[in-house]
């Protein structure tokens, strides 16, 4: 079958790179960070992350983010899921999840962040979490790279 059509015009398509990281201390638990109200989603949990810049590398934009956040140094950082779709603004989002282990321990949370907790897997849905934070946590348990870490 010849899919070829003489009236196709390329359309570019723009989406907002999300990016979330589950960190995973030496005790098998996970990083939660509590929402403030100044940043939105005000009291609900979510992993460390947020939006890559313009031209940034991926793996460098979680480690800035996770830094800017938490003050944490990782390593082994890993994608095990990404999930795309059209947010309340009718903006396409692609988020990317990694796993990741912490270099440092001391959580020194910025602006955003109210409270934080270290977890286990099986705790985290039953938190009230973020939308991506959600469909984060429903996916790294199945995900071959988290069960590694978590093992």
């Amino acid at each position: 079958m010849n899919t070829y059509d003489p009236n196709y015009v390329h359309q570019d398509v723009f989406a907002i790179v999300g990016q979330k990281a589950v960190i995973v201390n030496d005790l098998g638990e996970v990083l939660l960070l509590q929402r403030s109200e100044k940043a939105g989603a005000g009291g609900q949990w979510s992993f460390p992350g947020g939006a890559l810049d313009d031209k940034e590398n991926p793996y460098e934009g979680i480690k800035r983010e996770i830094r800017e956040e938490t003050q944490l140094e990782v390593s082994d950082i890993a994608p095990f899921y990404v999930r795309s779709y059209s947010n309340k603004e009718n903006k396409f989002v692609v988020i990317i999840a990694y796993t990741c282990a912490p270099r440092t321990t001391e959580v020194i949370l910025n602006w955003e962040h109210n409270n934080y907790k270290w977890m286990t897997k099986d705790a985290i849905l039953a938190m009230d979490l973020t939308q991506d934070a959600r469909f984060v946590a429903e996916h790294f348990e199945n995900s071959p790279a988290v069960k590694q870490v978590l093992t």
